[in-house]
């Protein structure tokens, strides 16, 4: 898979440059207000990027292990069904519930708030297997996830030209991605030890506060 993964990007690199440069060519004389051959400061989105890194870590380990955890509590299948039931309703109302905060949070206000609801949600399932709480879990787990995912295209949208939002866009979903890749290898690596899956997603919720404290550092870039 990664093999072909490769081939199909090396396929890709040529259209992506021709598409970018048609696009900066028509938007040329269409934005005074930014220079479009002008780089990206990533530095100034570090804490951003941070925080969007350490989501990554965080959710995947509940996302991957939540299961195995609730069945290792005693849960049944028709509770197992019943809690992703409820996670995926909370997913389809939740861009109603975070539209609003998106729209006007310009640094990383929503990403903070985001991670570290998404950490309480992480919790709860570790720390007791009470049934109530375990849903409250998946429902505000659910609520949460994709509007954070959501927030950083805000973010991008509020602080670049929009001929830089591509290249903002792709520098979260890379360290998303990298982020998604280290959280259940390490989750997965805490669990084989004393304490199991809780301890696993004790870390994955402590990354996402680590996150969201990142993130509440980020400031609204300044716009020339």
């Amino acid at each position: 898979m990664a093999a072909l993964c490769l081939a199909a990007t090396a396929v890709l690199v040529w259209p992506a440059k021709t598409l970018q440069k048609q696009e900066l060519s028509a938007q040329i004389g269409q934005a005074p207000e930014a220079n479009l051959t002008e780089k990206i400061s990533w530095w100034s989105m570090r804490w951003a990027l941070t925080g969007y890194t350490l989501f990554g870590v965080g959710y995947i380990g509940y996302m991957t292990f939540v299961i195995a955890l609730l069945r290792e509590q005693g849960a049944s299948a028709g509770a197992v069904t019943l809690f992703y039931t409820l996670l995926g309703l909370a997913v389809v109302a939740s861009a109603r519930i975070w539209a609003r905060l998106l729209d006007r949070a310009k640094g990383g206000g929503a990403l903070a708030l985001l991670n570290a609801l998404l950490g309480v949600a992480t919790i709860a399932p570790a720390l007791t297997g009470a049934w109530p709480v375990v849903l409250a879990s998946g429902l505000l787990f659910g609520a949460v996830f994709l509007s954070l995912v959501a927030s950083t295209t805000a973010f991008v949208r509020h602080n670049l030209p929009a001929a830089q939002w591509a290249a903002g866009i792709s520098a979260f979903t890379i360290l998303f991605a990298f982020g998604q890749i280290v959280g259940p290898t390490v989750v997965g690596w805490i669990a084989d030890g004393p304490g199991g899956l809780a301890r696993g997603l004790l870390y994955s919720a402590a990354a996402l506060w680590l996150g969201a404290l990142a993130a509440w550092r980020q400031k609204p870039l300044a716009r020339g």
